[in-house]
């Protein structure tokens, strides 16, 4: 017996056809956006959090350094963590939904919210891993001029900031497509 359709045009026909729209009343976007505005706002917290963790240590490293190579080094991560926060907060702080949106201004606000984060982090290396580079550099020089005359130990720190650049580029790029599937699917809410 054969897999094979009587019909040859029946597999194209089926194909082609076009699909029923996907529904979603006020409520479900306004839960959905509520649910999205959680998660940017928890998001920021535990890079406020991680910020001021590292910006004590750089301050305390500043401090008890002395090196001024190193001490650069501090000075320069600080204020890329300064900006990255500044960014994140200015750039990409949750916004809530307005109460008195109805069904279509609900999901035009919601899509937007997805809009601007998307936006935000594809463009992770402008506003967190970018201002990171300075000090991270001047921490390898620091480390290879230091006089500690141990090129594993510069070699392992430098691996080791690499890894953690390419781990949060990679995060990142995976949120970007999870939030460019979640437009999508709002697109074909609001074409039906």
């Amino acid at each position: 017996m054969s897999n094979e359709s009587p019909n040859p045009n029946m597999k194209e026909l089926w194909q082609c056809q076009t699909l029923e729209g996907i529904k979603m009343s006020t409520e479900e976007i306004r839960k959905r956006a509520t649910k999205f505005e959680r998660k940017i706002m928890w998001r920021n917290v535990r890079e406020y959090v991680a910020t001021a963790i590292a910006v004590a240590l750089f301050v305390s490293f500043f401090i008890t350094g002395h090196d001024s190579l190193f001490r650069l080094a501090c000075a320069l991560m600080i204020a890329g963590l300064a900006y990255m926060a500044y960014q994140l907060h200015h750039r990409a702080s949750a916004r809530s939904m307005p109460a008195n949106l109805g069904a279509t201004n609900s999901l035009q606000f919601h899509r937007t919210e997805l809009e601007r984060q998307l936006d935000f982090v594809r463009h992770i290396w402008r506003w967190y891993l970018g201002p990171m580079v300075p000090g991270l550099m001047a921490f390898s020089v620091a480390s290879i001029l230091g006089g500690h005359n141990n090129p594993w130990r510069a070699a392992l720190v430098n691996s080791l900031f690499a890894l953690c650049l390419i781990l949060v580029w990679r995060l990142n790029a995976y949120e970007a497509r999870c939030l460019e599937r979640r437009i999508d699917e709002l697109a074909k809410v609001a074409a039906d």
